[in-house]
């Protein structure tokens, strides 16, 4: 089993420390890849996106379950969230940049809420609840 988080841009100190913690603990269970995409600064932004969006698309591994992180898609409850998370699976999570990805291109999309969440602090909270489903998997007492 592969996890695989592309994100765009890349964490300020604070938030990697957070991040590396996460990432260590995921490891006890998963390979973990973070893929960091080059945020673009094209001032048309629509092309931004689309270089953006191609370049993510570029780095996915095949074979590999898509999700995309968007406010656009389906809620789920950490229990939920766990069984997405199968053990013979490469998986990849996708953050796009801070002006979003052309969103036709992916079919899976999880949004963990309607409120809008700073980039940074986002991924932490992706990397978390990777972890946490881990937990509930393997029915640890981390979740509760």
């Amino acid at each position: 089993m592969t996890i695989n988080l592309i994100a765009v841009g890349k964490l300020e100190k604070d938030f990697q420390k957070l991040f590396d913690e996460y990432a260590k603990r995921i490891f006890v269970f998963s390979k973990f890849n973070l893929i960091e995409i080059k945020e673009n600064t094209l001032k048309n932004l629509e092309v931004k996106k689309e270089k953006e969006t191609l370049e993510i698309l570029s780095k996915i591994p095949k074979n590999s379950t898509v999700f995309l992180l968007s406010i656009k898609g389906k809620n789920y409850s950490s229990e939920e969230f766990s069984k997405l998370i199968t053990n013979d699976a490469n998986i990849t999570f996708v953050i796009g940049g801070s002006n979003g990805v052309i969103e036709s291109y992916f079919e899976n999309k999880i949004s963990f809420s309607k409120l809008t969440f700073p980039h940074q602090l986002f991924r932490v909270i992706l990397i978390e609840q990777i972890y946490r489903a881990f937990t509930i998997k393997n029915n640890l007492k981390y979740h509760k």
